[in-house]
C-alpha cells in the first residue's frame, strides 16, 4: 500500500500542480513536487503528520506572533443549509475518524495558541453577510459557505482580497493552489479552500466501476489504462457501447434496466472539464473572458452527447427525480443501478463513495476520462456546493484572522485530511491500493472555472442543458448566451476591482 501521505494530500487538494506562475502565491511545480514527497506515514492510522518541511507548517515569523493572539476568538459564520460547512467544529471527540480529527484540531489550536473557535450556524449566510455589510456589523471574522453563493457575492464589495491579509500565506501546501489559478482576477482572490475543509474533496467528481461486471465482461486492467494515458472519452464510449443497455424484459426503457453508465446532472460538466474544456479563460492581465465557442469545446460536447444521450447506454438520475423513491442522494436511480450491479460505471462526487461501502460487489475508482491521449493530465471538476472561506470587509482585525486561519489549515493538513482520506477509502475488508493511486490522480488536478462558479447570467445551468442537447443548436444558443454573459463579466470585474481597492 502506498504510504506517502504528503503525496496523497497533494492529490487531495491540487496544491502543487497549478501554481507555476511567478506572480501567484505558489511556487514552481518542480519545487513543490520535490517538497511534497519529503515525509511518510501509514495512512491506515490517520495519525498526525510529523514533518520538518517548512512549507507544511506555519512560518517561524508567523508563529512568533502567536502570543499576541492568545485569548482571542475567531468567529466563523458557517452555512448550515444545503451542502453545509459542518466540518469546522465538533463539541466532543468521536469514534468517527474525521469528526475526531476536527475536534482534536480545534483543541490543539486552543491549547497551543489560546484561540477559541466560535461557529455561528446560518442557513442563509449570503443574506446575513449582505445585511451585516449594509449595517456595518463586524460580528464575523470569517464566513464559510457554498461556492455558488460565495463567488457571485464577490461582485458586491463584501469580501477582502486574501492575498493582502497579514499572516495568511496562500502559497502554503494546505491552501488549494488550483483555486487561485482558476478563480483569481488580476492576481486578487476573495475566497479560498484547502485542508481547512473537507468539502472540496467531497464535491470532487470521479468515476467508479463495478469490479464484478468488469470481470464478467473480461475488460482489460482499467487502472493500467489510466496509467498509460489511454483512459479517454472514446475509450469509455467503446466499452459502454459494447456492454451498455439491456432491457429487463418489459420492452420499455426504465430505471430497472441495465446500463453501461450511471450519472447525475453535474456529470456533463465533469466530463467537459475532465476533457480540458473551459468556459472562461484569463488574458495576460489575468482578466476573465468567455471561451466557450471553440473547436475543442465543440468536439468535447459531441463526445459527451454520444456518451450520455445515444443508445440508452447511460442513465441520468435527474431524469427520474419525479419517480419515487429515486428523489435524491443514495436513492438516485443511477446510484441504485450501480449498487444492484446494473451499471458498469458510475460518475458522481467523492461524497457518494461512503454510500457505496455496503455494496455486495466491489468497486474501483478512476479519474474522469481525458479528451484524447494527447491530453497531458486528467482533470477533475468540483461541485459548486463545496464551501469556500471569505473574510468580510467589515473585519478590521485581519492580522489575527489570517493567523487563526493558518493555524487551522496547517493543523487540518496534519489531522483532518489524513482522516478524511482514510474514511473515504475504507472498505468492509480491505483497501484497494490501485484506487488509492487513482484518487491521487483525481484530486491532483482540480479545475476551477470562473464561468461555472461565478454563474454569470445563469451560464452554468444553461450550459449543462445545452450539452444535453448537443452541438446542433449550440451556435444559436451561444449567440444569445454570450452577450448576456459578457455583460455580466464586465460588471463583475468592475465590482471586483472596486472592492479590492478598499
Amino acid at each position: 500500500m502506498k504510504k506517502t501521505l504528503i503525496l496523497l494530500l497533494c492529490a487531495l487538494f491540487v496544491f502543487s500542480m497549478f501554481a507555476a506562475c511567478a506572480n501567484t502565491p505558489g511556487g514552481s511545480n518542480e519545487t513543490k513536487a520535490q517538497e511534497t514527497k519529503a515525509q511518510e506515514v501509514d495512512v491506515t492510522t490517520a495519525e498526525v503528520v510529523e514533518t520538518e518541511d517548512p512549507r507544511t507548517v506555519m512560518d517561524p515569523d508567523t508563529l512568533a506572533k502567536a502570543d499576541q493572539y492568545r485569548g482571542k476568538t475567531l468567529t466563523i459564520l458557517a452555512n448550515n443549509g444545503f451542502w453545509p460547512a459542518d466540518d469546522i467544529f465538533r463539541e466532543e471527540d468521536s469514534e468517527d475518524p474525521v469528526d475526531s480529527a476536527i475536534f482534536q484540531r480545534n483543541e490543539f489550536v486552543k491549547s497551543e495558541y489560546g484561540i477559541e473557535i466560535d461557529v455561528v450556524l446560518d442557513e442563509d449566510v449570503k443574506t446575513t453577510l449582505k445585511n451585516a455589510y449594509k449595517s456595518g456589523i463586524s460580528d464575523y471574522d470569517v464566513a464559510a459557505f457554498c461556492a455558488y453563493e460565495a463567488c457571485p457575492l464577490a461582485a458586491e464589495n463584501i469580501f477582502q482580497d486574501l492575498t493582502q491579509i497579514e499572516n495568511l500565506d496562500l502559497s502554503k501546501i494546505y491552501w488549494d493552489q488550483g483555486l487561485y489559478e482558476g478563480l483569481s482576477i488580476d492576481n486578487k482572490l476573495f475566497y479560498i479552500t484547502g485542508d481547512i475543509s473537507t468539502k472540496a474533496n467531497a464535491g470532487t467528481f470521479l468515476m467508479m466501476f463495478n469490479k464484478k461486471l468488469a470481470s464478467d465482461y473480461d475488460l482489460e486492467d482499467l487502472y493500467q489504462v489510466v496509467r498509460d494515458g489511454k483512459w479517454t472519452l472514446d475509450y469509455l464510449n467503446s466499452i459502454i457501447k459494447e456492454h451498455g443497455y439491456v432491457d429487463d424484459g418489459n420492452a420499455k426503457v426504465d430505471v430497472y434496466d441495465k446500463f453501461g453508465m450511471g450519472i447525475q446532472i453535474e456529470a456533463y460538466l465533469a466530463f467537459f472539464f475532465g476533457a480540458g474544456g473551459r468556459m472562461v479563460l484569463k488574458d495576460a492581465d489575468q482578466m476573465p473572458y468567455l471561451d466557450l465557442n471553440t473547436e475543442k469545446n465543440i468536439s468535447i460536447i459531441d463526445k459527451i452527447y454520444d456518451l450520455t444521450q445515444l443508445d440508452n447506454k447511460t442513465i441520468d438520475a435527474h431524469d427520474h427525480l419525479q419517480e419515487p423513491p429515486y428523489s435524491s442522494g443514495e436513492g438516485f436511480a443511477s446510484t441504485v443501478a450501480f449498487k444492484e450491479n446494473r451499471c458498469l460505471f458510475y460518475l458522481s462526487n467523492a461524497a457518494n463513495i461512503l454510500g457505496l461501502r455496503e455494496m455486495d460487489a466491489d468497486f474501483g475508482v478512476l479519474p474522469t476520462p481525458k479528451l484524447d491521449e494527447s491530453q497531458e493530465d486528467y482533470y477533475s471538476y468540483v461541485y459548486h456546493g463545496a464551501a469556500l472561506y471569505v473574510i468580510p470587509v467589515m473585519n478590521k482585525n485581519t492580522a489575527f484572522t489570517g493567523f487563526a486561519l493558518e493555524a487551522l489549515a496547517s493543523e487540518s493538513y496534519k489531522r483532518v485530511t489524513p482522516a478524511y482520506y482514510e474514511q473515504t477509502l475504507k472498505r468492509k475488508s480491505q483497501r484497494d491500493s490501485d484506487s488509492m493511486d487513482m484518487l491521487d490522480i483525481v484530486f491532483r488536478n482540480r479545475l476551477w472555472d470562473l464561468g461555472y462558479y461565478a454563474r454569470w447570467s445563469g451560464l452554468d445551468d444553461a450550459f449543462i442543458q445545452q450539452i444535453k442537447k448537443g452541438t446542433s443548436s449550440f451556435a444559436k444558443w451561444y449567440k444569445g448566451a454570450s452577450k448576456s454573459a459578457n455583460n455580466a463579466i464586465k460588471k463583475y470585474v468592475k465590482a471586483y476591482n472596486e472592492s479590492s481597492s478598499k
